[in-house]
């Protein structure tokens, strides 16, 4: 009868040690894959074509901002976008996550800013990334995108496809929208001052 209990038992003992297992493995991926395939950097091959690229893409941008085709913003935004930009020293493109990561759809494009003066903006999360996408490190001089250094995988398309690429195509509009969000002043009127608010307790006497 014994025999008989601890055999009605195991089944519950073998489906528990299943049910733990098959929490932690994915647990356990997930927290390796960082470490066995990390996102990649760039390289360190200068791609001037690139830069010329990118700085059209920058050209693109500021001359998007026009007041008459978008009312909202002020006749100096795109004076004030090109302030902005000489304020930049560096600019990263890496995906933010590696190769591994099952979850693609939530691999994005990041962009990692540094100023002149030293200081590192909050990343700019961009389009998805994926194996085609460009990994990169602009450097900045005067507001203009004066090298770029890669790994060479833009090499693996014309130059019209580069072109193409979201994240290349944005890459003006990316970086100029995070000084938006972060200098709403340099392309936006000043918002209207907000009334006083109304004493309710009045409506009581």
């Amino acid at each position: 009868m014994a025999q008989s209990e601890q055999g009605s038992t195991k089944p519950y003992w073998v489906l528990a040690v299943g049910v733990v297992l098959a929490a932690a493995l994915p647990i356990t991926y997930l927290s390796l894959t960082p470490r066995l395939a990390p996102p990649a950097e760039p390289g360190d091959l200068s791609s001037p074509t690139l830069a010329k690229v990118l700085n059209e893409s920058i050209d693109t941008a500021v001359a998007d901002l026009d007041p008459k085709k978008w009312p909202g913003l002020i006749p100096e935004a795109a004076a004030n976008s090109r302030v902005f930009l000489r304020e930049v020293a560096e600019v990263v493109a890496r995906c933010s996550k590696g190769p591994l990561e099952p979850n693609q759809k939530y691999n994005r494009m990041l962009f990692h800013l540094v100023g002149v003066d030293g200081s590192r903006y909050a990343p700019i999360t961009s389009r998805g990334c994926g194996e085609d996408s460009l990994i990169f490190r602009a450097t900045f001089k005067d507001g203009r995108v004066a090298e770029v250094f890669t790994d060479g995988r833009e090499r693996r398309h014309s130059l019209e496809e580069v072109k193409q690429m979201v994240n290349i195509r944005e890459f003006g509009k990316v970086l100029i929208s995070s000084d938006k969000q972060h200098h709403p002043e340099r392309y936006y009127p000043p918002a209207p001052p907000q009334p006083p608010p109304r004493d309710v307790s009045k409506d009581w006497e």
